[in-house]
């Protein structure tokens, strides 16, 4: 077992994070503990409770890297010309990324905060800039547009995309699944920036 005074706290805190998204990966939400982690690390469990509040706070943390992986992932997307393409593009993208992190993005529908609690600052903003580059994409499509209705937009559309996400990574739907995923977020955004489009022509 490894001394306490063998990590700093700052790699301490990674080593917990690395074993919690282990743990997740292997067994799912219900196989982390603190107790699992610990022995992950070679610490005992009070460890966990001097870099972190609780297990909860872990999990936010994880979801807030999840997020921003996603984020960096999205902005590295090679976009074109062709607004459509682009949004069908990210979309494809975002599905690739949540399928191949199947049981991490399960996380984000399956942790409920306890009553009072606030998710953080950071985890917010992730989700604020993937917004934005969604928002980016779709501008064209809608130049006429207010800021606030190309946002209300982009945040619609994306809910979409990511419900279809959230069901896909299960594999228990019986048409939607992580192999039909990707033809089920074609048709949402193709179906939906047609009906923008139209709107903000009519």
């Amino acid at each position: 077992m490894a001394r306490r005074s063998a990590h700093s706290p700052e790699e301490l805190r990674q080593r917990i994070l690395d074993a919690a998204q282990g743990i997740i990966e292997r067994d799912g939400l219900t196989g982390l503990s603190a107790r699992e982690i610990a022995k992950w690390i070679g610490y005992s469990p009070g460890t966990l409770y001097n870099i972190f509040e609780n297990l909860d706070d872990v999990l936010l943390t994880l979801q807030t890297q999840l997020i921003a992986d996603v984020v960096d992932v999205l902005k590295n997307v090679q976009l074109g010309p062709e607004p459509q393409h682009n949004i069908d593009t990210l979309a494809r993208a975002y599905v690739d990324f949540a399928i191949d992190h199947k049981r991490m993005w399960n996380v984000l529908f399956t942790h409920n905060l306890p009553e009072g609690t606030s998710p953080p600052p950071a985890l917010h903003q992730g989700i604020n800039d993937l917004s934005a580059i969604i928002s980016e994409a779709l501008a064209p499509l809608i130049p006429n547009a207010p800021q606030a209705k190309l946002e209300l937009a982009s945040r619609a559309l994306w809910s979409g995309v990511h419900g279809i996400t959230a069901i896909a990574v299960t594999d228990k739907g019986p048409s939607l699944t992580s192999a039909t995923a990707q033809s089920f977020v074609n048709q949402l955004t193709r179906t939906y920036t047609r009906g923008l489009t139209c709107a903000d022509n009519a």
